[in-house]
């Protein structure tokens, strides 16, 4: 100090003190200066405020320390540098007002989750709405929600095709594939098929379309360098839980009234073993007021970090036990419990990310993605675009061959694009490519949707009297289930109408095969022998549609008929 005070005292008449600039010192010129303050302390003492530095990977004495306790102590510390770097880029700068949304923030490990769970759902579920294609544009009627949408609505073919895109994108922005860009597609989609027409007027796919609007703007990428704990902030994510505040708000309004608080709509609704469950505890009244009580605390706690502990196993439930009713509307219970992923307290997802096999899986993860660089980007690139060729040609969608086609030419536009601005891991775009198309797969081959699709075809294009496609569309449903027979039935009566006897005989006779329990396929096979003048075999035929159901009606009072006439 007395070094210092002696330097800064020799100096030029006249001329001002000067001094360095320093990382860990401040001082103002003398001029600058306010009136004298008593007891200043002294420059070298006063610090600038700074983040501490980096924690540097500690060295081990190897002496009498084993191999596996050095491995163990630096991946401890490489841990904590990977932290502090992580803290490091997450942070944005001073929070802009309000600080309520601006300031909030997410752990990444529960926006890496909620970006899988509600994007792969949202997926299926589109794949789930194509069985309901052939009703949209049917009879060339339609009206739509947003009267200016009625001249572009979609009809059966491009409501399909939507769909299909629609689900490709949603699986893309699930691997985090380019979101800030296929998000925003996905979401005028998916607004353009609900608001265009009636035939869709479920209230959650409204909601659905608000939660995609506001998601454009989450930061769904993974920050350089960033972990589980990384700390993103987001006023997109702080919107979408005030969005489900007044989801549970107004749903709680909505059943203020004497049909919902007597217990009166549950009773008719309910039935298994969540029905003898509330019976034989709090019965309908309770569980009707049961319900709106924790809509009420849902609404005042979502939004709230604070309130999570209780939102957070409350609403769970809520959700779970809707499942339990058979209330479900779609997929929409299942994105709503994805959605709570973003109420379960940070610490939660944090902790289950840090446990051993997560990180064994995150670690493996990204040593294969280390490994497909240069050359062998592109093998994989190759290997994945074909596969996904092969599964768009075998599926049984309609238009899913020709969508598919589509979407391998626009991941080839997708990865020039890549390439050039050096954005996306080609062999990752390529991988979330052939996943979109697995995702297909799964719900063409696990669900009846294909098959349903064909059956509302037909049976809407029968109603409105267009046989000739009504039957081309039976024709399609057995081929894309053949073991059910449905589809035999209904192709076998149009056979038959337009004296197709031959092939619809063996057609009914297929379906009589397939529901040997149902008399349907009998009792037409029976009317038709009728009106061809063989009333033996017609009545032969009607005794066997009696035996098969006993209870089946029209089977009996054909039967007594054809006896009383001959």
């Amino acid at each position: 100090m007395a070094k210092n005070r002696k330097r800064q005292g020799k100096r030029p008449p006249g001329k001002p003190a000067t001094q360095k600039p320093s990382a860990t010192t401040t001082q103002k010129s003398s001029d600058a200066m306010p009136a004298p303050v008593a007891a200043a302390k002294p420059v070298d003492e006063v610090k600038a405020p700074e983040r501490p530095p980096l924690k540097p990977i500690a060295t081990i004495d190897i002496a009498g320390v084993s191999a596996g306790q050095q491995r163990r102590a630096a991946l401890r510390a490489e841990r904590v540098v990977r932290a502090e770097r992580a803290r490091d880029v997450a942070e944005t700068g001073p929070v802009e007002n309000p600080a309520f949304f601006f300031g909030f923030e997410v752990a990444w490990a529960k926006l890496v989750l909620v970006r899988v769970l509600f994007f792969g759902l949202l997926a299926a579920d589109a794949l789930l709405q194509i069985s309901h294609a052939p009703r949209y544009g049917a009879g060339g009627f339609n009206v739509a929600q947003l009267p200016f949408l009625d001249s572009v609505a979609p009809g059966r073919e491009l409501y399909s095709v939507a769909q299909l895109v629609s689900a490709y994108l949603f699986v893309l922005a699930a691997c985090g594939v380019a979101s800030s860009v296929v998000l925003p597609i996905a979401t005028v989609i998916y607004g353009w098929l609900y608001f265009s027409s009636h035939l869709d007027s479920y209230q959650h796919h409204y909601l659905v379309w608000l939660l995609l609007v506001v998601s454009c703007f989450v930061p769904w990428h993974k920050p350089r360098d960033g972990g589980p704990g990384t700390r993103i902030r987001t006023w997109a994510v702080r919107v979408i839980l005030i969005q489900l505040a007044l989801l549970y708000f107004w749903a709680a309004i909505s059943k203020v009234n004497s049909a919902w608080l007597d217990g009166r709509t549950l009773d008719a609704q309910l039935s298994g073993s969540i029905e003898a469950f509330i019976q034989s505890t709090v019965g309908y009244k309770g569980a009707a007021w049961l319900v709106v009580l924790t809509e009420l605390t849902l609404a005042a706690t979502i939004w709230w970090r604070r309130g999570w502990w209780i939102a957070a196993p409350l609403g769970l439930a809520l959700h779970i036990g809707i499942l339990k009713t058979g209330f479900e509307i779609g997929l929409f219970a299942w994105l709503m419990i994805a959605l709570y992923v973003l109420v379960i307290p940070d610490a939660v997802w944090v902790w289950l990310a840090e446990r051993g096999p997560v990180r064994a899986v995150r670690s493996t993860t990204n040593a294969t993605a280390r490994m497909f660089h240069g050359s062998a980007r592109f093998v994989v690139w190759v290997i994945c675009a074909g596969a996904a060729a092969v599964l768009a040609m075998l599926s049984r969608f309609e238009d899913g061959p020709a969508v598919g086609l589509g979407l391998v030419m626009a991941l080839l536009v997708g990865t020039v694009f890549a390439v050039l601005r050096r954005r996306t891991h080609v062999a990752w775009l390529a991988v979330a490519h052939l996943l979109a198309f697995v995702t297909w797969t799964a719900v063409d081959r696990g669900t009846s949707t294909a098959s349903d699709y064909y059956r509302f075809w037909g049976g809407s294009s029968r109603r409105l009297g267009d046989s000739r496609t009504s039957e081309a569309a039976y024709r399609q449903m057995t081929q894309v289930s053949p073991n059910d027979g449905n589809g035999f039935y209904q192709l076998g009566r149009l056979l038959l109408a337009r004296e197709a006897g031959e092939d619809g005989l063996a057609a009914l006779r297929r379906a009589q095969t397939l529901e040997p329990l149902r008399a349907r396929s009998y009792v037409a096979e029976a009317r038709w022998l009728a009106a061809h003048g063989k009333r033996d075999e017609a009545i032969a035929k009607a005794r066997e549609a009696t035996i098969v159901d006993p209870t089946d009606q029209e089977a009996r009072t054909l039967l007594d008929s054809l006896l009383g006439s001959k």
